[in-house]
């Protein structure tokens, strides 16, 4: 009997201690495989970021070719299309990421006598573009000195061509040849150019997202009627000489509290602003309370004459940018 209870107790310690060493076991080998999901995850997850960021820098492929457009070099082209029995050219510019997926799209349209280069280099959209990923285009305007047809001024229309056509052939053109995200299309101008996208974008609004003016000169198209509400930024000097900012009724220029006061009423905005921003001479101001979600937006600069960089104390091209890239179509 107590060699029973003795071999007996042996036995159940013995078991125990197994039991005890198997526990541990599992619990040692459960441990590493956490641990080897969590590495594993880990290196996914960079491996991912890095393909993600390569991507963006154009330094290796993406592993879905979304965008089914003909390839094309990345970088300056110039483009020609016909539009109105005309031959039309563009300056296009494709980021380093182009190719793989669509992308936004924006336009914008230089000032009286420019050129696309000159609009180019002014803005420079296309190191903006560059860095946010999107394709930006810069279209020429005809007559001598180039100049667009944005409207009616003291002297008749202020360019010869169908420039609200042209702009239509434009983006089917390069909806149909380019990697464009067509509900993420945006307008810009300056100067006459602001006036332009101010006209296009009353015309266009089933084909464009945003619209975002510079310095922009405002004359009379026959009347402003979008088929939707249409977020709209204006930035102006206030000590603008060409495009003055209380407008210039000998040459039949709009005042820039009237462009704005159109667009509340068009966007169906409440009455109520808020200025959100005050850096040096500049004031941002903002109607947020609008019908679809749309807004508008108002920098006004003090000191600031008929010039793209009105201040040191806005960025021009990226506020512009940061504002339209938040809306789609």
């Amino acid at each position: 009997m107590f060699l029973f209870t003795r071999s007996h107790s042996m036995y159940m310690a013995e078991t125990m201690i197994d039991r005890h060493v198997t526990i541990r076991r599992l619990v040692g080998i459960a441990g590493m495989v956490l641990a080897l999901f969590v590495l594993l995850s880990v290196i996914a997850y960079a491996a991912y970021s890095a393909q993600f960021a390569n991507v963006a820098a154009g330094k290796s492929p993406a592993p879905t070719v979304i965008c089914q457009a003909p390839a094309h070099q990345i970088g300056d082209s110039t483009v020609a299309i016909t539009s109105g029995g005309l031959q039309r050219t563009f300056l296009l510019h494709l980021p380093p990421s182009y190719g793989y997926i669509l992308q936004p799209l924006l336009i914008g349209y230089h000032g009286y006598s420019w050129t696309t280069k000159h609009m180019e280099d002014t803005t420079q959209f296309s190191v903006e573009a560059d860095k946010q990923n999107f394709i930006v285009v810069f279209p020429q305007g005809v007559d001598d000195p180039p100049s667009w047809n944005a409207g009616v001024g003291a002297y008749g229309p202020t360019g010869s061509a169908d420039d609200v056509q042209f702009t239509r052939d434009l983006l089917n053109y390069l909806e149909k040849n380019y990697c464009v995200d067509k509900h993420h299309v945006y307008l810009t101008g300056f100067s006459l150019g602001g006036g332009m996208a101010y006209r296009l974008a009353c015309a266009l609004s089933d084909q464009i997202a945003a619209v975002a003016t510079v310095s922009g000169a405002y004359y009379p198209f026959g009347g402003c009627h979008p088929a939707r509400p249409l977020p709209v930024l204006e930035i102006h000097g206030a000590a603008d000489h060409d495009a003055p900012y209380n407008g210039n009724t000998a040459t039949r220029m709009a005042a820039v509290h009237d462009y704005l006061n159109l667009w509340l009423d068009i966007d169906k905005c409440s009455a109520t602003s808020r200025d959100f921003y005050h850096q040096g001479d500049v004031t941002g101001t903002e109607w947020k309370s609008c019908a679809n979600g749309s807004e508008v937006v108002h920098y006004r600069i003090g000191n600031g004459g008929h010039s793209w960089t009105g201040s040191p104390s806005l960025n021009t091209q990226d506020t512009v940018w940061q504002f339209l890239h938040q809306f789609s179509y």
